[in-house]
């Protein structure tokens, strides 16, 4: 596995969900759209978006789901275990899945406000 860290775009409202020990965790969809320099003119553009399926655990995904909820689809950035899975569609389409285990997830400070407060131990 590699290691991986992105910034982009929630694309929806990730849901919070409990496993049986009743653990918070959530997935997130982000999408990323890298900007790339064009070699015959010299102009940025964005290149391709990736779409990642980012787990996130504990406090962290409570959190996440907060501020989506609030804010809506928020940038963000995520840090975590990074591996690539295939996959066939019912229609018998082969695709790709970018999937993160992620360590970290923050609010990104670009073209956003981010309030932050300090969580007390134990909360």
């Amino acid at each position: 596995m590699s290691y991986i860290t992105r910034t982009g775009n929630l694309v929806e409202t990730p849901t919070l969900r409990h496993n049986e020990r009743d653990a918070p965790y959530t997935y997130a969809r982000v999408a990323v759209s890298d900007r790339l320099r064009d070699k015959d003119t010299g102009e940025w553009c964005d290149g391709p978006t990736v779409f990642y399926s980012v787990s996130v655990n504990g406090q962290q995904a409570e959190q996440l789901v907060e501020a989506a909820e609030t804010s809506g689809n928020i940038r963000v950035t995520f840090s975590g275990d990074y591996r690539v899975t295939g996959y066939r569609t019912e229609s018998g389409e082969e695709r790709v899945q970018h999937e993160v285990r992620a360590d970290e997830v923050g609010a990104s400070l670009r073209n956003q406000r981010v309030t932050v407060s300090k969580v007390q131990q134990g909360d």
